[in-house]
């Protein structure tokens, strides 16, 4: 009997393990590694939920940048095994110390900067295999 519960007590807590969310620091983490990998930024530099990096305005002009990560969240996608996680990320964006604000659908922020799947609200998806956030 004692074996037997011992089981159940290790089964149990594999299956709370395995169900449980990745931690919404990951997901910081993971969002300030996609804008590090960006070919477009460079002198990338993260302290906390404060990042800078140089990289184009939208008109082209090399400036200066600074991102705050204002909140990450992490949801359950009940109907996707693959993907059980869906992390949400909102941030605010600065170039040249004056905020960029989304119009309507449009981050106003430069394509160079978009093209990896961020902006100020943005979302990945845990890939469970991989355990790991997918961006794209």
């Amino acid at each position: 009997m004692t074996r037997l519960l011992a089981s159940l007590l290790v089964l149990l807590a594999c299956t709370t393990a395995c169900n449980s969310a990745p931690p919404a620091d990951g997901l910081r983490d993971s969002f300030a590694q996609q804008l590090s990998a960006n070919t477009f930024v460079s002198d990338f530099q993260r302290s906390g939920d404060n990042i800078t990096f140089k990289g184009p305005r939208p008109d082209g002009t090399p400036s200066i940048w600074r991102v705050h990560i204002d909140t990450a969240t992490v949801d359950p996608q009940n109907a996707n095994t693959a993907q059980p996680w869906k992390g949400t990320v909102t941030s605010s964006w600065f170039v040249n110390g004056e905020k960029v604000d989304i119009t309507g659908a449009d981050s106003n922020l430069p394509i160079e900067l978009t093209s990896n799947g961020l902006s100020q609200e943005c979302w990945a998806f845990w890939e469970a295999a991989a355990k790991r956030w997918d961006w794209e």
